[in-house]
């Protein structure tokens, strides 16, 4: 079994060497990076900058952490009095928001004197920081979901991880059992923020439908169908009626619930889907080896989404060249062997071990699309996802057939799209 680099950070906290930048020629520069993941979940990350600090003694780095939801607030006050962090982690989507109110160094001429890694096109989502052909951010880590189960359950059954959405319908019967063990669980709430959003696209997409995409340069249109949605609809239903899920989940918004995050672990459900935090913390709680695996595929491809964070640099550094550098080993192969996360890059992705039951991860990121069709709509996302997530619920509660409800979908879409574009 290959043993994940990111699980020596004690090793790689005193032996890590310098990446390859050289030290530049001038006066100790002191900088400031400030993140926003919680203190619990920054050890390997603060080794990573401990390592840089030891063999840069000319360039330090201190590490600041502000909560994610106060961070995009707190830059719009700094930055325009000529304050703020030097280098500064984001959410992929907040890059173009911070470039377009000018918050954001355009790292084009550092890029060009220095690409980092195997160059620019090796990045995933660099069009979401890309802003009028600059590039104002660099994404930095990545992730997104796979299919999460419990293998000895799978055996028993005689079932094989399923390849398709028809396959999982199927082998989620076989792994029903009638008394307490459900074969597929999933988050299917009605909340503006329920987790059904996420499965929603995946069978979509994955089937050659879109709620909504630019189909024009300018143009953009509802693209799915009554029938494309209301099939999602009936899916998705199937599972409770068949028994196959647990209905008790249809009050459940979170992937992270305890319900299904322990149900995992206890073997009250066979298959869920995570994302890597959440599938660590259910292998966790589970005294039984956890599988990952693909996403099913659908009729016209296998797919899921990307999301991550990128890094940026402060238009009012006064050491930019010294920022990149510190950036460029973020980006780098070196912090990841530390730092708990996935790379945005497919080349660092190949040169990392990570845990084999987390293979599924691996596999799927190099598929993952971004919301990049639905962030630079006229519709507010978050606006299709409450309309999403009500109308699944809407059907999974029984208020509604996937016919009529398909429809109050289409219509309101349909506003939005016109609202949208005044």
């Amino acid at each position: 079994m290959k043993h994940a680099l990111w699980r020596h950070a004690a090793l790689m906290a005193t032996g890590l060497v310098a990446l390859t930048a050289p030290v530049l020629a001038q006066d100790h520069v002191n900088l400031i990076f400030r993140q926003f993941d919680p203190p619990t979940e920054t050890a390997g990350l603060q080794a990573a900058i401990d390592a840089w600090n030891t063999s840069h003694p000319d360039i330090q780095v201190r590490m600041e952490t502000m909560a994610g939801g106060d961070t995009l607030a707190q830059l719009a006050r700094e930055i325009p009095a000529g304050a703020g962090p030097d280098i500064q982690h984001m959410a992929f989507v907040w890059t173009r928001d911070l470039a377009k109110s000018n918050l954001l160094l355009d790292l084009g001429p550092l890029i060009e004197a220095e690409a980092p890694g195997a160059g620019t096109d090796d990045f995933l989502a660099l069009e979401l920081a890309t802003l009028d052909g600059k590039i104002y951010g660099m994404p930095w880590s990545a992730d997104t979901f796979a299919m999460a189960y419990r293998p000895d359950l799978l055996e028993a059954a005689g079932v094989t991880l399923p390849d398709t959405w028809d396959e999982l319908a199927t082998a989620a019967q076989a792994l029903s059992n009638g008394d307490g063990q459900y074969g597929l669980c999933f988050p299917a709430g009605s909340a503006p923020d329920s987790g059904m959003w996420t499965l929603v696209n995946y069978y979509l997409w994955s089937n050659g439908s879109t709620l909504i995409d630019e189909t024009a340069p300018g143009t953009w249109e509802i693209v799915a169908s009554a029938e494309d949605i209301a099939a999602a609809m009936t899916y998705f239903n199937g599972f409770f009626t068949a028994g196959t899920a647990p209905e008790s989940l249809i009050t459940v918004n979170s992937w992270g619930d305890p319900e299904l995050i322990g149900g995992l672990g206890r073997g009250d459900c066979a298959i869920t889907f995570f994302p890597p935090q959440t599938f660590r913390a259910a292998q966790g709680q589970s005294e039984l080896p956890l599988e990952t695996g693909m996403i099913p595929a659908g009729s016209e491809m296998r797919i899921s989404h990307l999301g991550g964070r990128a890094l940026g640099i402060n238009p009012n550094s006064k050491h930019p060249e010294q920022a990149w550098a510190f950036m460029r080993y973020l980006l780098s192969p070196e912090t990841f062997k530390t730092y708990n996360q996935y790379p945005a890059q497919e080349s660092v992705l190949d040169a990392l071990d990570f845990p084999e039951n987390e293979q599924g991860y691996v596999d799927m990121l190099p598929q993952a699309r971004t919301f990049e069709r639905y962030i630079s709509s006229p519709i507010a996302v978050s606006s299709m996802t409450g309309l999403i997530n009500r109308e699944f619920g809407a059907v999974f509660s029984g208020q509604r057939s996937p016919e009529e409800a398909s429809q109050i979908v289409l219509d309101e879409l349909a506003a939005l799209l016109e609202r949208g574009k005044s």
